[in-house]
């Protein structure tokens, strides 16, 4: 009876640890992998141009890699282009400096 609690309780760590999907962002120095509904260049990606202006975003580069309408990664779920950016501060919108992830 003593044996069998510890096999019980391994079992379900096992299964809790292997049902539980995991995003390695190890990719990401720069915060938490994105999950974006476009991601292109600023000056050719259609809406970044109007989102920038209206923001008041001003770009170093008009040319670096932008995403629009992102949110965190959770698990291993994107339907669209994973990435990672150096400037997630416009709540999801916009995010600047992405670099496409392989999740």
């Amino acid at each position: 009876m003593m044996f069998f609690k510890p096999v019980v309780v391994s079992t379900f760590a096992i299964l809790a640890t292997a049902a539980a999907p995991t995003t390695t962002t190890s990719q990401c120095n720069t915060g938490a992998a994105q999950c974006c509904n476009s991601v292109g260049a600023a000056n050719s990606l259609p809406g970044a141009a109007a989102i920038i202006g209206l923001l008041g975003i001003i770009l170093q580069d008009p040319s670096v890699v932008v995403g629009l309408n992102c949110v965190n990664i959770a698990g291993s779920t994107c339907t669209q282009q994973p990435v990672c950016c150096t400037n997630n501060n416009f709540n999801g919108v916009i995010n600047i400096g992405c670099t496409p992830i392989s999740l």
